[in-house]
Order: structure tokens, then C-alpha cells, then sequence
């Protein structure tokens, strides 16, 4: 009968022991979701859970030496377990777990088989982490060039629009100054002559809008009121192209928290993507809904449309259906990124002759 029972609580506490060990890497798999944004935050965090998987949580120490980096105390003195870290093949570091130097102890097993064993799923748990925290950076890393250089691709495309936007006022402006020369009617000529400055300098604004490089900056934004701004940006690509905008936007639209700047750029690649598909003019429908959860955009127009066998390549960077020297392929695997870092949804339908249309899904924000 004691033979049973001594069974039963050996098997009661490996039971236990086996608990504490799912938890806590239940635990470290969701720390790492929930900081998958910061390494150090990651980590530092891992470090707090750890111990709560050993026996005896409260006499422990723990140190993560990862690529270069020292987080926690442990010491390799005493009763000490380690396991080295490796990231693609290469040594990285090592997790220590040692006990705190007042600790006795000689009437304890200071180390259970069982946690070896998770001191190693805990290792090669983290360095499944970082592998997937420097595939992401390195993924964003990408993602944020491939921005800049189509920002820069925009501006190219922009530039003439916009140098002869700035012609009218900048002549305006040396007209009125030339006639103050001649004339008595001072007030009157510089009141023209601030309203031609501060038109210019709009412009200019506007082309600063896509030449630097800014940090994202999400802010509650009526899309209605960018569309239109980014609209009247393009007017002369529309005109040149015989094309024109069929404008359907739901009135009291509820704003959405977007970067103006990088939505701006996501308008400008769809709607120059729509002028160069319509050889003949003709229009492009862009309409705004919404439901409970979202705002749809759509951009439709009545273009040559895509063939079915490019469909699944047109959101890959530099692929481009446009002749050779006549686009870079990044357009649309920008506004692609950009919509994602919004958390929101692109889709494409395309009909050959017909047209194509691109519907853009944000999450409404429940708190605005």
C-alpha cells in the first residue's frame, strides 16, 4: 500500500512539474506575441517568467546573453544550469539560471532532470523568436526602401504638374512687383503679391509631402477630404490623359486613423496606375462606404484591365506589366505594405478591356 501511494505522489508532482513547465512556455510563446515589436521588451519579459517554471521559483536568478546583450543576473557559481543560444547555425548567446548566493542549498535537489529539459525548449524557444523577430526587421528594413524608392518614383511622376502649378504664382508674383515699380497702388499689389507667395508655398508643401522621409504618423483623417487634396494634385496627369474622376463619396463618412502622407501615396500609385491603363481617356470611379467595422475604397477604372495570369504577381515588387523603362514594379507592392501597416485589406477584380478595380477595407476605430 505505501509503494502505491509513494506512486501516486510521485506521479501527482511530475504531473505538477509538468504544468508549470507547459505554462510557462505558454506563457513565453505569448510574451513574444504580444512584444514582437521591441527585442529588448521581448526578452526582458521572458526573463520575469522564466524561474516560474522550476521548483523553487523565489530562489532563482536569470541572465539572457543574446547577440552582444546582458539581461539579468544569474552567475555561473554554485548550482548553475545553462544553455547556449545559436542563430542560423551561428552562436549567439546563452540563458544561465543560477541560485541567489544566500540560498542553502545543501537540503534540496537543486535541479530537477525535468528542468534541464525545459531550459532547453525554453532555449530553443527564444532562438525560434529572435530567428523570426530578424526575419520581420529585416522584412521591414525592405519594405521601408521599396517605400522610399516608389516615393521617389512619384515625385518624378509629379514634378512636371507641380513645376507648372508653381509658374502661375511665381510669375504672378514678379508681374505685381514690377507694376509697384511703375504704380502708386502699393497695398493693393501686395496683397496679390502674399496671395501668389502663400500659393506657391502650398505647393511647395506639397511637394515636400513626398520628398522626405518622415516617421509614420497615424492621426484620425477624413478620407473623403484626402482624396479630393490628392485629386486636384494630379489634375493635370487627368487632363493630359483625357481622363476624368466620376466621384461617389458617401457623405459623413467617419474618419479613420491612417498616415496621411503614406495613404497619400497609396492614392497616387492607384490613380496614376489607372491614367496608364486607359491609352484612350475615358473615366475612373472612386467611391467611399462604410459599414460598422470599415471604410471601403474603391478605385475603378474603365482601362485595358489586367490579364488572368498576372493577377497573383501584381503585388510583388518590381514586377510591372508597363513597357521597359516606363515603371519600376513598386507601386503597387507599396500601396500592398502600406494598406497592411494599416491593417487593412486590398483586393483587385479585372476584366480584360473592361477595366479594373482596386477595394481598399480600414478598420474603423471604435473609440473615435
Amino acid at each position: 500500500m505505501l509503494d502505491k501511494e509513494t506512486n501516486k505522489d510521485d506521479l501527482t508532482l511530475k504531473l505538477q512539474e509538468r504544468v508549470k513547465e507547459l505554462t510557462c512556455l505558454y506563457r513565453i510563446s505569448r510574451i513574444a506575441r504580444e512584444h514582437r515589436d521591441s527585442l529588448d521588451e521581448m526578452i526582458n519579459q521572458i526573463l520575469k517568467e522564466i524561474p516560474e517554471g522550476w521548483q523553487y521559483p523565489a530562489f532563482l536568478d536569470v541572465s539572457i546573453k543574446l547577440l552582444d546583450k546582458n539581461y539579468g543576473n544569474a552567475r555561473k557559481k554554485g548550482h548553475f544550469q545553462k544553455m547556449p543560444l545559436a542563430i542560423d547555425g551561428k552562436e549567439a548567446g546563452e540563458i544561465i539560471i543560477s541560485y541567489k548566493e544566500h540560498i542553502d542549498t545543501n537540503n534540496i535537489v537543486p535541479f530537477l532532470k525535468e528542468e534541464q529539459d525545459l531550459i532547453e525548449q525554453i532555449g530553443h524557444e527564444i532562438e525560434a523568436i529572435v530567428a523570426l523577430y530578424q526575419k520581420n526587421q529585416q522584412e521591414k528594413k525592405m519594405n521601408d526602401q521599396l517605400r522610399r524608392n516608389d516615393r521617389l518614383n512619384l515625385l518624378g511622376e509629379i514634378t512636371a504638374g507641380i513645376a507648372h502649378e508653381l509658374n502661375t504664382p511665381l510669375g504672378n508674383i514678379l508681374g505685381y512687383a514690377e507694376l509697384m515699380q511703375t504704380q502708386d497702388k502699393k497695398n493693393a499689389d501686395l496683397g496679390k503679391i502674399i496671395k501668389s507667395t502663400l500659393h506657391a508655398r502650398h505647393i511647395v508643401k506639397k511637394l515636400m509631402f513626398f520628398s522626405c522621409d518622415m516617421p509614420s504618423q497615424f492621426k484620425m483623417t477624413q478620407i473623403n477630404a484626402l482624396i479630393l487634396e490628392n485629386i486636384d494634385l494630379l489634375h493635370l496627369q487627368l487632363a493630359e490623359a483625357n481622363v476624368h474622376i466620376d466621384f461617389n463619396l458617401e457623405e459623413n463618412l467617419p474618419q479613420v486613423k491612417v498616415d496621411a502622407i503614406q495613404f497619400s501615396q497609396v492614392l497616387f500609385n492607384l490613380i496614376l496606375n489607372a491614367i496608364a491603363a486607359m491609352p484612350n481617356g475615358g473615366p475612373i470611379s472612386i467611391k467611399t462606404t462604410h459599414t460598422k467595422k470599415y471604410i471601403s475604397l474603391k478605385i475603378k477604372d474603365s482601362g485595358t484591365g489586367i490579364d488572368p495570369k498576372n493577377m497573383q504577381k501584381i503585388f510583388e515588387p518590381f514586377y510591372s506589366t508597363k513597357e521597359a523603362g516606363s515603371g519600376t514594379g513598386l507601386g503597387l507592392a507599396v500601396t500592398y505594405g502600406i494598406v497592411q501597416a494599416h491593417q487593412g485589406e486590398i483586393s483587385v477584380i479585372s476584366n480584360l478591356g473592361e477595366g479594373t478595380e482596386f477595394t481598399i477595407q480600414l478598420k474603423l476605430n471604435k473609440d473615435a
